[in-house]
């Protein structure tokens, strides 16, 4: 009864529950091509200490450790563990925006915009490494907002230590690591910044061992080599002006709505239904930037929240940036719904602005965002791995060849390990000596389509094997603008 009288008076913890219950149900079925290969690492414990999220491999292979007697899929067991993070985020997100504003409806409402922005919701379904950094973020974030108020040691040592976590979990917490430190310089107290770098050691020292454990060498040079690894290797894709201004706008739109070539596709497939929920949307979105537009500015008149606004504009500022830096890479972005949400509640009252965006987001992302990734199978690379596994001595010209080969890794490991290539780094020489060689070759880039998405614009497929006979097609898949076809050469 305690607990029905406490969920009355704060209902917000209801909206909670309710979207952490939303991200369970709609687990995504079409799971990336990092989530497997975080799970492949988890599973078999092989490459766990991945420099830009360090801990995030091990963490999963605990939890397998612990849950794996279940007859829950060991990927989807990492995903459960995502969407209660995802829903502790929101928790700590409550936290904070209730000492600022105690009014439920408001906070709910708060909740409710975070917690249906396509940018957060599309990784607390999935097994990639974002949702639980965001939730340490969060919690540092937190804890100097109290902090900043109280100027209590304890505080501050939680707020290290939790933005410690975040940095280990992955790299991009740096961003708010810094902002942190920012401000603590701006609080003219030596001894807080001396704690809170003391604390932060941990981070490198952490690196240094997972550096010595992977290549052998403890020297500074295979430190920074292996913290860098990305970069270095070509990974992380050094930005590139014309595609920056393109890439950071859509990214940008796509952390609140789904944005993406299938849902054209969907369109032309529910031509009414699609009108309906557009028409929707767009008029709640209006009604919300009208309500915004004469919603009256709250004066800070506190020193303290006029400097967590400034820190959580810089934060802001930093996340966008670095995303940009990144060529507009959308996961570099899952931090600023909330920090957006949070600089909105210091800064205005009207809850409506909220209410009206945050059921516009929900309309939208749930049937083109969250339904399609649950419920229908919008790829053929668990298949492509299949078959991969009964023919391993072709060679294989693939589309989306990491895709497929951390699937392959996750359900076969590395056994009979096929020889795979990237489309767009395969050329007709190396088909020649390939068939020279009497190497069958299978690819599924002939008569390739795919919807337009942040991947189609930054590669270019040149070798397409025109003029080429197929001696025989594998299989077919056509769904949602996406077509292939698995063609024997």
């Amino acid at each position: 009864m305690k607990i029905v009288y406490r969920l009355k008076k704060n209902y917000s913890y209801v909206f909670i529950i309710l979207l952490t219950v939303l991200y369970l149900v709609f687990l995504s079925d079409n799971c990336s091509s990092d989530s497997y290969s975080n799970a492949y690492s988890s599973l078999y414990a092989q490459d766990m200490f991945k420099p830009h999220h360090l801990l995030y491999c091990l963490f999963g292979h605990i939890i397998l450790l612990l849950f794996g007697f279940t007859d829950i899929e060991p990927i989807t067991l990492l995903q459960i563990t995502n969407a209660l993070f995802a829903g502790g985020c929101l928790l700590v997100t409550r936290r904070m925006i209730k000492r600022v504003n105690r009014n439920e409806t408001f906070i709910s409402f708060a909740i409710l915009a975070c917690g249906t922005c396509f940018g957060f919701a599309r990784f607390a379904i999935d097994n990639e490494c974002y949702i639980i950094p965001v939730f340490f973020n969060l919690l540092a974030l937190y804890y100097m907002q109290v902090f900043l108020v109280k100027n209590t040691m304890s505080r501050l040592v939680k707020a290290s230590l939790s933005i410690v976590a975040a940095c280990l979990f992955h790299q991009i917490a740096v961003l708010v690591w810094i902002c942190l430190f920012v401000v603590l310089i701006a609080n003219r107290n030596g001894k807080y910044s001396l704690i809170f770098l003391s604390i932060s050691m941990v981070v490198p020292l952490a690196y240094w061992i997972a550096s010595y454990g992977v290549t052998g060498s403890a020297n500074v040079s295979s430190l920074m080599g292996f913290v860098l690894h990305d970069y270095l290797d070509g990974t992380a894709q050094m930005p590139q002006l014309k595609q920056v201004v393109m890439l950071t706008l859509a990214s940008l739109f796509r952390t609140f709505l789904q944005m993406h070539g299938y849902v054209s596709e969907i369109a032309r497939l529910n031509p009414l239904a699609f009108t309906i929920i557009c028409l929707v949307v767009i008029g709640l979105v209006v009604l919300g930037m009208i309500r915004f537009a004469k919603a009256k500015k709250r004066s800070l008149i506190l020193f303290h929240d006029r400097r967590f606004v400034r820190l959580l504009w810089l934060v802001l500022v930093f996340n966008i940036a670095f995303a940009a830096f990144s060529n507009g890479n959308a996961e570099f972005m899952v931090m600023i719904p909330f920090v957006a949400i949070l600089i909105f509640s210091y800064c205005y009252t009207n809850q409506s602005v909220l209410l009206y965006l945050s059921c516009a987001m929900l309309i939208w992302n749930v049937p083109f965002g969250l339904y399609p990734y649950a419920f229908t199978r919008m790829h053929c690379n668990e298949r492509t791995a299949d078959l991969m596994r009964l023919h391993p001595e072709a060679v294989y010209v693939l589309m989306e060849k990491p895709y497929v080969e951390n699937i392959y890794l996750y359900k076969y490991s590395d056994e009979d390990m096929p020889l795979m290539y990237n489309a767009h780094k395969y050329d007709s020489v190396m088909f020649k000596e390939h068939k020279a060689q009497g190497r069958e070759v299978i690819t599924d880039v002939i008569g390739a389509e795919s919807p337009l998405s942040r991947a189609s614009m930054v590669t270019e497929i040149k070798f397409r094997f025109d003029g080429i006979k197929k001696e025989k097609i594998l299989f077919r898949f056509h769904f949602l603008g996406i077509k292939r076809e698995l063609s024997l050469l």
